[in-house]
C-alpha cells in the first residue's frame, strides 16, 4: 500500500517537473523573441546611423554640386533602413505583447521588471529626399 502511494506520488513529482520545465521553456522562447527583435533594431538603428554620419560627412563636402545625385540615393536608402527599422519596431512591440500575455497565461502578473529589460525603441521619422 505505501509503496503504491510513493509510486503515485513520484508519478505526480514528475509530472509536476514536466509542467515547471514546459512552462520554462515556454517563457524562455517568448523572451528570446523580444530580444532576437531588440536586436535586429540595434543592428538597424546603427546602420542608420552610419548612413547618415556619411551623408553628414558629403553635405560638409566642397564639391557638393558633384555629389548631389550621391546625396540623394543616401537619403533614399536611409528611408528604406527607417522603413525597415519602423516594421521591426512594430514586430518588437508584439513579441512584447506575446511575452506579457504568455506571462499572464502563466499566473505572472507583474510586468515592471519586463519593460524594465526589453526597453523597444521608437518608431523614426524619415528624413527629407529633395
Amino acid at each position: 500500500m505505501i509503496t503504491s502511494l510513493n509510486r503515485k506520488n513520484e508519478h505526480h513529482d514528475n509530472i509536476c517537473e514536466e509542467l515547471l520545465r514546459e512552462r520554462a521553456a515556454v517563457l524562455s522562447r517568448a523572451g528570446m523573441a523580444v530580444s532576437d527583435a531588440i536586436e535586429y533594431l540595434a543592428r538597424l538603428d546603427r546602420e542608420i546611423e552610419r548612413k547618415i554620419s556619411f551623408l553628414e560627412t558629403l553635405n560638409r563636402d566642397e564639391n557638393r554640386r558633384d555629389v548631389e545625385q550621391n546625396i540623394q540615393e543616401i537619403r533614399k536608402e536611409i528611408n528604406l533602413i527607417i522603413e525597415q527599422f519602423n516594421a521591426a519596431c512594430r514586430k518588437a512591440q508584439l513579441q512584447y505583447y506575446y511575452l506579457i500575455v504568455t506571462r499572464e497565461a502563466l499566473g505572472l502578473r507583474r510586468h515592471d521588471r519586463i519593460s524594465e529589460i526589453y526597453r523597444i525603441p521608437d518608431e523614426k521619422k524619415k528624413i527629407k529626399v529633395i
